[in-house]
């Protein structure tokens, strides 16, 4: 068999790869399109369960879009969600800002959380749970369906509204 018939072999399997990553890729964002508001819609809904109401706690949204860059997409929709809490003379915030990141296996997102405020981790639980989420944040991770990921010491679990009133507790109710 000739040089010149075993490089065309090799430029059509070439172009089929290409082809089938090409399609892969956009089927991936398409994923990720449709998924990253649900969690982020998602995120809102636990914590406005975790919060509850209260004329001292209060939850403001702010929507954003981001630029996108690599990716078949231009912009991506969020929501910033914003916990306050005036419980002395001032307020204190907790702020979820959702973003893209691809830096663990099957995850498309993460979700920063911030405070205003000094903070010290007292020696409890809750305070484990407030220390390692201002640390890490949340991932959003998943292929076929979507999840909200806490990094724990027992490996990663989804997050759900008793992490939220832990960590939410620690930070905010520090009497």
């Amino acid at each position: 068999m000739s040089l010149a018939f075993q490089l065309q072999d090799y430029l059509d399997s070439q172009a089929a790869r290409a082809a089938a990553r090409q399609a892969e890729r956009l089927s991936r964002d398409a994923f990720i399109q449709a998924q990253f508001p649900v969690l982020n819609t998602r995120l809102l809904e636990l914590l406005a369960e975790a919060v509850g109401e209260h004329s001292r706690l209060a939850i403001a949204t702010t929507p954003l879009v981001e630029n996108v860059i690599g990716r078949s997409f231009a912009t991506l929709g969020k929501t910033v969600i914003r916990v306050t809490a005036t419980l002395g003379a001032g307020a204190q915030t907790v702020t979820f800002t959702p973003r893209l990141e691809f830096r663990e296996t099957d995850q498309f997102g993460a979700v920063d959380c911030t405070i205003d405020f000094a903070y010290a981790p007292r020696r409890s639980r809750r305070d484990a749970v407030a220390a390692s989420l201002l640390a890490h944040g949340l991932q959003l991770k998943g292929t076929a369906s979507a999840h909200l990921i806490v990094a724990s010491a027992g490996g990663p679990v989804e997050a759900g509204v008793s992490f939220f009133e832990s960590a939410l507790a620690a930070l905010l109710l520090r009497g």
